[in-house]
């Protein structure tokens, strides 16, 4: 679901992250809302340069499909309206 898209679509979708990480030659970020956490991998294009997801990773107290969902909702939702 959120792999392939580009930091400035990541922070338009969900905000700036709780926490970043450099982990050459790629990165990590961290969501964290209350139970709910979202770590995502992003890595360089080899052609432009731009980071992007390559990987992801939800966690949240109920871990069944449903439950990751709403994590995602969650986070997604802490962004003011109308952006």
């Amino acid at each position: 679901m959120l792999t392939g898209y580009r930091e400035s679509e990541l922070r338009a979708m969900l905000g700036p992250p709780t926490s970043e990480e450099n982990r050459p030659p790629g990165k990590q970020w961290h969501y964290r809302n209350g139970k709910c956490t979202l770590d995502i991998q992003l890595y360089p294009d080899v052609e432009t340069k731009q980071y992007g997801t390559l990987a992801y990773k939800v966690k949240s107290d109920d871990d069944t499909d449903e439950g990751r969902r709403l994590c995602l909702a969650q986070l997604q939702s802490r962004l003011p309206a109308g952006r």
